[in-house]
């Protein structure tokens, strides 16, 4: 294990993540209600999300009840899936929803060798040769879940860095989670502006709003960051250590999600 991966499984453990699944209780807390209606042959392109940038990351849609011919969309592969696939017709091959629709999480991961098709829950999914992304679906909602793919992508942020500039920051990924590692504080940091109490400006800088918002310490850690509506007013307050000024919402704006420790 190399001594990155190593630090970021320990700034996991600190933020009470782990490497298991949660539970559905747990999952459903960290559903947002503005996540995107989709239709049957919507991909993760629909969204600018099948992109190396967003590896590890997860994208959660409600899928429509279905018409008689969704079900025709071309799928490849069994529980892996490549990521151009369409989300709910794989959704239903994989078992995590039916005709009817449904709430779906998938993450964005590294390729398959393979694809290898199968029947099943009524969809037939073909072989296909290997892939540069491939999406699995994760079991219910558990957006907050730290596993292996993540850890070895999480994008590493410092005390400066503003959601706006970490290249996720596409406006139609509202309701979205995004996680992110912050470093130690620097012991020389410097006050800076950040707006909003619990929602915060959309360029807010994500380390310093995670304190104030207490998702993590001056320590560090692994912060999930969650894309929200805009609001018209944001009001300002002092919280742990950090004071942060009254501003617009804006179109966007952004808070933390609380991750339960997940349970095995």
């Amino acid at each position: 294990m190399t001594r990155c991966k190593s630090a970021l499984i320990v700034l996991a453990a600190a933020a009470g993540l782990s490497l298991g699944s949660m539970s559905s209780a747990q999952a459903a807390q960290n559903t947002s209600d503005e996540i995107p209606l989709i239709e049957w042959d919507t991909t993760l392109v629909t969204y600018q999300f099948d992109n190396d940038k967003f590896l590890g990351q997860r994208f959660t849609a409600k899928c429509k009840p279905a018409n008689v011919d969704d079900m025709d969309e071309a799928v490849y592969g069994t529980d892996v899936y490549p990521s151009n696939n369409s989300i709910c017709v794989a959704a239903v091959h994989a078992g995590l929803i039916d005709r009817d629709g449904g709430v779906v999480t998938v993450q964005l991961n590294p390729g398959a060798d393979a694809y290898v098709g199968s029947d099943r829950n009524g969809i037939v999914t073909e072989s296909l040769p290997a892939t540069q992304r491939s999406i699995v679906f994760v079991n219910g909602t558990e957006t907050g879940a730290v596993d292996q793919v993540l850890l070895d992508n999480v994008q590493r942020i410092d005390w400066d860095t503003k959601f706006t500039r970490t290249g996720l920051a596409y406006e139609q990924l509202l309701g979205q989670h995004f996680v992110f590692s912050c470093p130690e504080a620097p012991s020389n940091m410097n006050s800076r502006r950040v707006v909003g109490t619990d929602s915060y400006a959309f360029d807010s800088m994500i380390c310093r709003a995670a304190v104030h918002a207490g998702a993590i310490t001056t320590d560090g850690g692994l912060v999930t960051v969650q894309m929200d509506s805009g609001k018209e007013r944001l009001v300002g307050s002092i919280r742990n250590g950090i004071e942060t000024k009254d501003g617009s919402g804006g179109h966007r704006t952004l808070s933390f999600v609380d991750v339960p420790t997940a349970q095995n």
